[in-house]
């Protein structure tokens, strides 16, 4: 006799983890805050405030999506992180335009050739769809939107 069937599925903690991380890393784009300070200064570029804005709003939200995907499921905690993931990288392909377009130097804190920054972004960006695509699993479906039981 297989007791196993009967068993609900175990939840897949690694990606769990994994996603809660790289929600996690996006923290430190708060630091965005010195090229809002800059912009408004007149020492960037005007084409940097929207990315900078949206850095910090990414930044600030990194904290309660890596808890809710930790610890919480539903709806709104699946969409979140979906939400969340679609504006970061949203905001990766706007700022690969500004580095690509705006004459003049990068931002204080984003150092080498515009090319490898751009590069550097879309690799961000590539790594922030593959979780959306694992946030579509099966597996992460049934754990975030299955009916919440009582243990």
């Amino acid at each position: 006799m297989n007791n196993e069937s009967n068993s609900p599925a175990k939840p897949p903690r690694v990606a769990i983890i994994l996603l809660g991380g790289l929600a996690l890393f996006q923290i430190v784009r708060v630091l965005a805050y010195s090229i809002i300070q800059d912009v408004l200064a007149g020492i960037t570029p005007d084409a940097w405030l929207f990315p900078a804005l949206t850095d910090v709003f990414v930044g600030a939200a990194a904290l309660f999506v890596a808890l809710g995907l930790w610890r919480g499921k539903g709806l709104a905690v699946w969409t979140s992180a979906i939400v969340f993931f679609v504006l970061s990288i949203s905001d990766h392909l706007d700022a690969m335009t500004v580095v690509l377009t705006t004459k003049g130097p990068l931002p204080a804190m984003m150092s080498g050739a515009p090319s490898s920054t751009a590069t550097m972004l879309g690799v961000m960006s590539l790594v922030e769809a593959f979780a959306i695509w694992v946030l579509t699993w099966k597996s992460l479906r049934d754990h975030y939107l299955s009916p919440k039981t009582a243990n």
